[in-house]
């Protein structure tokens, strides 16, 4: 610890002797012969620092017996003085260390781990919320597709059906045309019979299409309940269907004859 405090002085002492050397020789009138030293003894470099104590915080000054000016001559101890006290306004060296940045605290490290496992769990928790939105988002398509499909097939279905129900009553038709022509061709006394033991439905559906004479001269041969039967079926599919054609006007009911 001594031999750095050490440096600074020795410094001190040789800049010291340079400002005395520079001193007496202006006071001397320029350079003069060199003579021997008979009645100035100068201090040496030991003398000046026998009795420097070094402090424990250098301030760039010793004791007033530091420098050995008590041993020399008075006109050289009032230069090396002043010198000391305008070196020690000048050099102030201190242990004291300069202000330095501030840990981070145990307690707000912790808060801001905390805050960032917090966002963490938020961005994880968002994702598998947009995943599931997603994944119910391609349901609802798939299930909107089946559904659209199921709707075409049925549609298909239906109008096969309702093709197939044409075409059934279109050959039902064609039946039903196909009696009644062979019922007008036959005699009224033979078709009557006929008529008397006919389904009441079937009967209705013949008579409807039947020419009106032919078919009043058939009801005249039939039997009596047999042609009221046939004659309030027909007056009630009349009244459900309006507007109907001459065909389906109902026919003259005439007595019965041989």
């Amino acid at each position: 610890m001594n031999q750095p405090r050490l440096i600074p002085l020795v410094v001190f002492a040789a800049a010291v002797l340079l400002a005395l050397k520079g001193i007496h020789l202006a006071s001397a009138g320029g350079p003069q012969p060199a003579k021997p030293p008979a009645s100035r003894n100068l201090p040496s470099a030991a003398e000046l620092f026998k009795d420097v104590t070094p402090d424990p915080i250098i301030t760039g000054s010793g004791s007033g017996g530091g420098h050995g000016g008590g041993d020399g001559p008075p006109e050289l101890q009032t230069p090396l003085s002043k010198a000391a006290e305008t070196a020690r306004s000048r050099v102030e060296i201190t242990t004291e260390r300069p202000p330095e940045a501030k840990p981070i605290g145990g307690s707000e490290l912790l808060s801001e781990i905390t805050i960032l496992e917090k966002l963490a769990e938020r961005r994880k928790l968002l994702e598998q919320r947009e995943r599931e939105l997603e994944a119910r988002e391609n349901l609802l398509k798939a299930t909107e597709g089946k559904i659209e499909k199921r709707i075409d097939d049925l549609k298909t279905i239906e109008e096969k059906v309702g093709a197939g129900a044409a075409a059934k009553e279109d050959e039902k038709g064609k039946e039903i045309t196909d009696l009644v022509k062979m019922y007008e061709s036959m005699k009224a006394k033979d078709a009557a019979r006929v008529f008397d033991r006919l389904d009441t439905k079937l009967l209705v559906d013949i008579a409807r299409q039947m020419n009106p004479k032919k078919l009043g001269d058939v009801v005249s041969k039939m039997s009596p309940d047999a042609a009221e039967k046939l004659t309030v079926e027909l007056a009630n599919r009349k009244g459900r269907d309006p507007g109907p054609s001459p065909a389906r006007e109902l026919p003259k009911i005439e007595g019965k004859g041989g």
